[in-house]
């Protein structure tokens, strides 16, 4: 009896699934716009994303900074990223 409960339940929570999907399709093709993923992911703004200035900051504290040779990796590979960030946010 239980198995069969729970089959039940599978099966209405697949159903639901598939028409949510089904509807954001539909709508998607009658509003003529179908909106991806993709252009979700791009349109959504990072609050905890570093400004220029923020940037430039660190990068100075760490040039005058004396670190200890066993942080030299991490903190090579953390300089790197900001460094890619703030070239690609200086453009």
């Amino acid at each position: 009896m239980d198995l069969g409960i729970y089959m039940l339940i599978q099966a209405q929570a697949i159903f639901i699934f598939t028409l949510n999907k089904i509807k954001k399709l539909v709508m998607g093709f009658t509003a003529n716009h179908v909106e991806t993923q993709t252009s979700q992911i791009n349109n959504l703004h990072l609050p905890n994303q570093l400004t220029v200035i923020e940037i430039e900051t660190l990068l100075s504290m760490i040039k005058r900074t004396t670190f200890l040779g066993e942080d030299i990796e991490p903190l090579y590979n953390l300089v790197n990223k900001l460094q890619n960030q703030y070239t690609e946010q200086a453009k």
